[in-house]
Order: C-alpha cells, then sequence, then structure tokens
C-alpha cells in the first residue's frame, strides 16, 4: 500500500551541530543507544531503509539542530532534498519562549517554503533520564501561548510531543487557540504498558481527541518496547483510530531512531498487518491520506 512517513529525520554530523549526538555515551539509555545514532542518516540510507515500500511522502521533522542557529537546519534541507522527486513538508525547530520566534518562523519559511509547522519538544519527567527540558510550565508562559497563537494565525502546525501527564494542558491550548492545528508525536510516548498504563494512556489521549484541531501520529512505538506482540499493537491503533476518526490519525517510521530496533519495511507491514482488519478508507486514511492532507503534502 502506498505510505506517507509522516515522521522521519534527516542528519548530517559533518554539516549541523547537533548537541544531543557530540560524544555521546555507548549505553543503552531509555530511547535507545545514542552511540548508534551518532552516524550520518541522510537521502541515500533513508531511500535504501524505504526501498520496498511505496514511498508517497515524507514530512521531515527537525532533528535538535543547533539550537542558536534553528534555520540552519532548513537551509540545509532546502539544499539535501533539492532533487527529491517524492513530495516532502518540513517541520522546523523553534523556541516559542523567545519574544523574537515570529522573526524565525519567517526564516525558516524563507530558508524553504515546504515548511509547514513547528516542533519545540515539551517532554517534562521527574526522572532526568526521560525529561526533555526543564520546566513542566512551559505551555503557560504567556509569551510562549502569543507565539503558538502566531503559528495558527500564520497557518502553521504545532508538532506536539509531551508525555501522556501533559495531556490537559495540551487540550487546553487547543480549546483556546483552535487556530493552530497539533498533531501528537509518538502516540503522546506512554512509558507503562500494563494494564493500568494502557488505561491511563487512553484516558489522557481522550482529552486530546476531543478537539478537531488535534491529530496523532503512529511513531516512535520501538524506542520503549522493542518487540510487541500483534494483540498490543492492534489495540494501540484501535484506540487511536476510535477516539480519532481515521482523518486525524497518521503513520510514522521515526527513522532513524526506530532503526536501531526494527526495519522500516517491517514496521510498515506490521502497521498494514493490523490495519487489515479495517475498511480500505481507514488504511489508506492512516497511511498516507490523512498525512497528505495535514502536512499539506500535495501528494496524489
Amino acid at each position: 500500500m502506498k505510505c506517507i512517513d509522516s515522521h522521519m529525520h534527516l542528519w548530517d554530523l559533518k554539516v549541523g551541530t547537533y548537541p544531543w549526538l557530540t560524544d555521546p555515551e555507548d549505553r543503552e539509555a531509555a530511547f535507545g543507544n545514542l552511540k548508534n545514532l551518532a552516524i550520518d542518516y541522510l537521502l541515500p540510507e533513508y531511500r535504501k531503509d524505504t526501498a520496498t515500500i511505496e514511498l508517497a511522502g515524507l514530512v521531515h521533522v527537525e532533528a535538535a539542530w543547533d539550537p542558536t542557529n534553528p534555520v540552519g537546519e532548513s537551509k540545509w534541507l532546502a539544499k539535501t532534498l533539492a532533487g527529491f522527486e517524492t513530495p516532502y513538508s518540513i517541520v522546523a525547530g523553534g523556541n516559542l519562549l523567545k519574544a523574537d520566534f515570529p522573526e524565525l518562523l519567517a526564516a525558516h519559511r524563507q530558508a524553504s517554503d515546504r515548511v509547514v509547522g513547528v516542533r519545540q519538544i515539551l517532554n517534562y519527567h521527574s526522572d532526568p533520564e526521560y525529561t526533555f527540558t526543564d520546566s513542566p510550565e512551559i505551555m503557560h508562559d504567556a509569551t510562549w501561548r502569543k507565539n503558538f497563537a502566531h503559528l495558527g494565525d500564520e497557518g502553521m502546525i504545532f508538532d506536539l510531543q509531551i508525555f501522556p501527564d501533559q495531556s490537559a494542558d495540551a487540550a487546553g491550548l487547543a480549546q483556546e487557540f483552535p487556530q493552530t492545528k497539533m498533531v501528537i508525536n509518538h502516540f503522546i510516548m506512554p512509558l507503562k504498558w500494563d494494564r493500568a498504563g494502557i488505561a491511563d494512556w487512553k484516558m489522557e489521549l481522550a482529552k486530546l481527541a476531543s478537539h478537531e484541531n488535534i491529530a496523532i501520529k503512529l511513531s516512535g512505538l520501538y524506542m520503549y518496547h522493542r518487540n510487541w506482540p500483534n494483540d498490543a499493537m492492534d489495540t494501540l491503533i484501535d484506540t487511536a483510530l476510535e477516539l480519532f476518526t481515521p482523518d486525524r490519525v497518521m503513520w510514522g517510521s521515526n527513522f532513524p531512531v526506530d532503526r536501531q530496533f526494527v526495519s522500516l519495511e517491517k514496521l510498515a507491514s506490521d502497521f498494514e498487518t493490523s490495519l487489515a482488519r479495517h475498511a480500505l478508507t481507514t488504511r489508506e486514511a492512516v497511511m498516507w491520506k490523512t498525512a497528505n492532507s495535514w502536512y499539506r503534502l500535495g501528494a496524489n
């Protein structure tokens, strides 16, 4: 089946500065071994990984480029993807806490007309192993909220990366700023997969699903658990479809991060196998049509 990869990354360690990939420790961390990721991942590698699937488009999500020069990534991508024949969109990096964020957004869009949104990772956790930010209150900051509204006013998407217990704050944003579309990254990154954890995850996810300006990516599945039984994957996918409907659910690979644990061919195949129980219209929506619409890819 035709696929659009709604969440992938490229990086060139000779060109960009990625603090998280600079001399990482060689150890198994919460989201894999960063030492394994501290190698170039460019179009030739991605083409090889996607050689057996019918790739109709991709969404490149910012890869934590040097935060002092986030527009550098958009400029690099404009060159790197200039000859890429498949439709693509870019979710750029940016800090909405900064008063000059509107100028940064304009610079991203000037660097590439494929920029359709911004991601600022908001994951906060009491365990330093899991946290990506030093404050759980970012979404309440006045400047941040003003810039979040500006994104929507400009027709830009916000890629939302949080943990389940941050869902109430994000739902509040969706209600107050309905003009700003959000796309949840990685199933909202649930860390507990026992029966109680799944029940809690579904309850938190429902808070977000009630807002029509929020969609969800079925991505990043292997960052936490390396082997997924079919019935568990079915539960996750069915829950997302039940809460969001197919028009707000999309597949993504999270490559090359999840490449440590699974091939892209197997990843896509496993999702298609799980979706086989659903109608063709649902399968097509999840695998490519929803991402095509939300990220304005223009694939056909």
